[in-house]
């Protein structure tokens, strides 16, 4: 597995001459049952044409393995996601999971029992240093 920084150094020459990052229509996002539909449609959308076999190169590893992650039989790690969405030009696989996110809160909210404002301000809290120490776990 390569790490964050051998990914960027393959695939810098790429990533420095493509179009500016853009979001896709909502209703595109909505139709991904699953998270290789989103792998999908990022490829889908991509704005510079290059083989499925190249990108799969500057990802750090094969074309059959793309195609296993295409079919739901394989996975990104998140560095070769961010590469994945940098070369194609677009946040499909970001946008998926910030939906997935949002649907599962809402699952949460519609079975949890209400919590009193005191406990609630505390899990808000402990949420928040939560995601803010795994953040910079991240950018170290």
């Amino acid at each position: 597995m390569k790490s964050f920084d051998q990914l960027v150094q393959l695939s810098l020459p790429v990533i420095t001459d493509v179009p500016p990052m853009r979001s896709l229509d909502d209703l595109l996002i909505k139709s991904c049952k699953d998270y290789s539909d989103a792998v999908r449609l990022c490829l889908e959308y991509r704005l510079r044409r290059m083989s499925e076999a190249e990108i799969a190169g500057y990802l750090g590893f094969s074309g059959p393995h793309l195609a296993k992650v295409k079919m739901g039989k394989g996975y990104l790690t998140t560095d070769q996601e961010l590469v994945l969405q940098r070369i194609c030009s677009n946040w499909a696989i970001r946008q998926y999971a910030a939906r997935r996110e949002t649907q599962l809160e809402e699952m949460i909210e519609k079975t949890e029992p209400a919590l009193s404002p005191e406990m609630q301000a505390l899990v808000s809290r402990l949420v928040e240093e939560q995601l803010s120490q795994r953040l910079e776990t991240r950018a170290a």
